[in-house]
């Protein structure tokens, strides 16, 4: 006979419940919190029946990390098959047509969906995975407080030296050399009271190099300072607060660099990351993100499920006669791998029509834009297209292997 541990889960706490395949209850639903006293005091309650490994599923939902000190539990200290399922496998399956909605309630209507063979067994993601894609929303949370701390950064500069944006233009003004120039030498009447073999001596100090490179340089930043009228003194609160910034800044700058060094590292060991990264567009970030997020793409039979994986597709309106309306995306599924290809879309249309023009993506994009559909639709479709080059790769090289 079978047994199911039905473990509905919630933060920091389950119900659970043990019920057999004839309906018994063994165990009536009781809640734990997820402690190692209250997962000893379980896995006794279970010892008691005295029932065999192979005949006992513990059955639970993923959600969110919610599940994770749960499914670790049993996996480390039992031989207990463990089941972990899709949320929205158990949103359509009741027991009953009625709005009843309770935690005992839930595991029993999980119990119910195990012994009914209606969901397939769901293989659990990797370790390595599992590490790839915390790696990958550490990054884009780094990324997400570096934007925040450079706006900051900029707004404090225009206010101690207003010129120095055109002295540094573009993305150098996040160069090393610029944060520790305008860490050192934060406001313009410091800059005009020292003398330029100092500001070269400086520069060329902090780069290796010999004075002479860095002499017109200074020369400028001298002269370009001479002239600056700040909005505030040197001897203002600001000039200090722009020399906490720019240190923070230097440093989330050196932390996202060193995770995606270690991003990179262990995407290449996928088997997949060479025949990803080898199509126009994707360069080793945006592979091992893409890598991180949809793990092995070659778990999905076709691009209808890549595509409702990512929230990709269509929602569709049908009532009655009515006729089959297309809406916007889902938006359902795994919104940072969205995020991901959005901007890997953007970039590939901004550097192909520089350098590729008979790009496919980018003619994709300008065909749509000539029917009249707007930048960001015209993106999307084209997201839906780099999936299904990503896939159809992926696939040519599994069967080649």
């Amino acid at each position: 006979m079978k047994q199911v541990l039905a473990i509905d889960v919630a933060k920091n706490k389950s119900m659970v419940s043990l019920i057999s395949s004839c309906g018994e209850v063994l165990i009536e639903p009781y809640e734990i919190n997820h402690t190692l006293i209250d997962f000893k005091n379980l896995q006794e309650r279970i010892e008691r029946f005295n029932i065999y490994y192979e005949d006992l599923n513990v059955f639970m939902e993923s959600t969110a990390d919610f599940h994770r000190p749960v499914k670790r539990f049993f996996k480390e200290n039992t031989l207990y098959t463990i089941q972990i399922i899709n949320p929205l496998h158990t949103a359509m399956h009741k027991r009953n047509l009625r709005k009843t909605k309770t935690d005992k309630q839930d595991c029993f209507n999980l119990a119910d969906l195990c012994f009914s063979g209606r969901v397939k067994h769901y293989e659990d993601q990797e370790q390595y995975y599992l590490n790839l894609n915390a790696l990958s929303r550490q990054y884009a949370y780094i990324l997400e407080l570096n934007t925040n701390l450079k706006n900051r950064f900029k707004s404090l500069v225009n206010l101690t030296f207003p010129e120095y944006e055109k002295l540094f233009k573009g993305s150098l003004i996040y160069s090393n050399t610029s944060l520790s120039f305008i860490e050192k030498y934060p406001h313009a009447d410091i800059i005009k009271d020292t003398r330029i073999d100092g500001l070269t001596n400086f520069m060329a100090k902090l780069n290796g190099r010999h004075e002479s490179h860095y002499f017109k340089k200074a020369n400028l930043i001298k002269e370009t300072a001479r002239i600056s009228y700040p909005s505030v003194s040197k001897d203002d609160e600001i000039v200090n607060n722009l020399v906490r910034t720019t240190k923070l800044l230097k440093f989330q700058l050196q932390e996202l660099e060193s995770v995606k060094e270690k991003l990179i590292d262990k995407a290449k060991r996928c088997y997949l990351f060479e025949t990803i990264n080898s199509i126009y567009g994707l360069g080793e970030v945006t592979t091992a993100l893409i890598i991180a997020e949809l793990k092995d793409i070659n778990r999905f039979n076709n691009i209808k499920e890549l595509t409702a994986y990512c929230g990709l597709d269509p929602s569709i309106k049908q009532s009655g006669s009515s006729l089959n309306v297309k809406g916007h995306i889902s938006k359902t599924g795994n919104k940072y791998i969205r995020r991901i290809l959005f901007n890997t879309i953007q970039n590939i249309i901004m550097f192909a029509s520089r350098n590729n023009k008979e790009n496919d993506i980018l003619l994709y994009y300008r065909k749509k834009r000539n029917e009249g559909k707007h930048h960001y639709v015209a993106v999307i479709s084209c997201t839906t297209k780099l999936l299904r080059r990503i896939l159809s790769e992926c696939k040519r090289n599994n069967i080649n292997m």
